[in-house]
């Protein structure tokens, strides 16, 4: 009988680039874009969130981007200046190939708190 390492019995999380592509936009109208991942989301809160960056200059083509790893809940957007009520907020999963797939906050929540147990 072989008696198995730490290593070969723990999963390791392994961290990746995560990135949302976005167009050119007015950036007298839109703020920059931005990404998040969830690092904490105590019970009756708000999620806190720990942001990434924008690799563009203001009005330029480029990508929001955040290192995860694989199950992280991440939320990204834009906000709209001239009317907030339409501004962009997304929720997803991070995926092992480090693509994201889109939830509704209520899935997100319940994502997070399986994988936290």
């Amino acid at each position: 009988m072989t008696q198995q390492t730490p290593k070969e019995t723990t999963a390791q999380r392994i961290t990746m680039r995560v990135c949302k592509h976005n167009e050119a936009y007015n950036e007298r109208r839109y703020g920059t874009p931005w990404i998040a991942v969830v690092t904490s989301w105590p019970i009756g809160k708000s999620p806190e969130l720990q942001f990434g960056a924008y690799t563009a200059n203001r009005g330029d083509a480029g990508d929001a981007e955040i290192a995860a790893c694989a199950g992280d809940i991440v939320r990204w957007g834009q906000k709209d200046i001239r009317r907030p009520d339409k501004s962009e907020k997304y929720w997803g999963v991070v995926e092992a190939d480090a693509s994201i797939s889109e939830l509704t906050m209520a899935e997100a929540r319940d994502l997070y708190n399986a994988t936290r147990a």
